[in-house]
């Protein structure tokens, strides 16, 4: 994909034709313009020295080179849109009678919980599938140690499900969390647990291709 060649001003390093880099207050930083995006992708180097920040400038340019290369897009929409994004699309299924209503309220219910252990006004490509490790233990505090495992199991494969939809439409760059395994359930938490995997399943399988949860 091409790049737009770089005019640099006064003081400002051109790279590749393609970026700058300069400084602002003590650090240096570069600039690259993203035509399909139409804005400029800009980054701290973190770094004082000219001859540290063309190096990492370098590695800086390559990643987004070879992200617009797969088709990948620098900007981001936040965790709270991505959200929201899905829930509109699988709401046409509650319409269509895929899911029914109740099913759609649990869906839009689980992911709430994320939001508020990770943030909702982050970038949807900022979390590393390691982020939620400690997910189980947030709900445990949040809620005074009253939450079920089985309901907090339940939360996280719709939330991975979440993900992967949203990252099969070009949005996070990881298609779900690792969240650290729990004890195993007893009995009657693990049937509780399995209905749920069944109803996900289910629902998967009867919605068109594409669809999440």
């Amino acid at each position: 994909m091409a790049l737009k060649k770089q005019h640099c001003a006064g003081g400002e390093v051109p790279m590749f034709d393609e970026t700058c880099v300069y400084k602002r207050s003590e650090y240096r930083h570069f600039r690259v313009w993203l035509p399909k995006e139409n804005r400029y992708a800009r980054k701290s180097l973190h770094t004082r020295s000219e001859a540290t920040a063309i190096e990492k400038d370098k590695a800086a340019h390559l990643e987004i080179y070879a992200n617009l290369q797969q088709g990948k897009i620098h900007f981001s929409i936040t965790t709270k849109e991505g959200v929201e994004k899905c829930l509109s699309f699988r709401k046409r299924d509650v319409e269509l009678g895929r899911i029914v209503k109740g099913r759609h309220t649990a869906i839009a219910t689980q992911p709430q919980h994320l939001l508020s252990y990770i943030g909702k006004d982050i970038k949807l490509k900022e979390p590393e599938r390691t982020d939620c490790e400690n997910h189980y233990c947030f709900r445990n505090k949040a809620t005074n140690r009253t939450v079920k495992q089985v309901t907090v199991q339940n939360e996280q494969s719709t939330i991975n499900a979440l993900m992967k939809w949203l990252h099969k439409n070009g949005e996070p760059h990881v298609d779900g969390f690792d969240f650290k395994k729990l004890q195993r359930l007893g009995r009657v938490e693990k049937v509780g647990f399995h209905l749920h995997r069944m109803l996900l399943q289910q629902t998967q399988k009867l919605a068109p291709t594409g669809n999440p949860l």
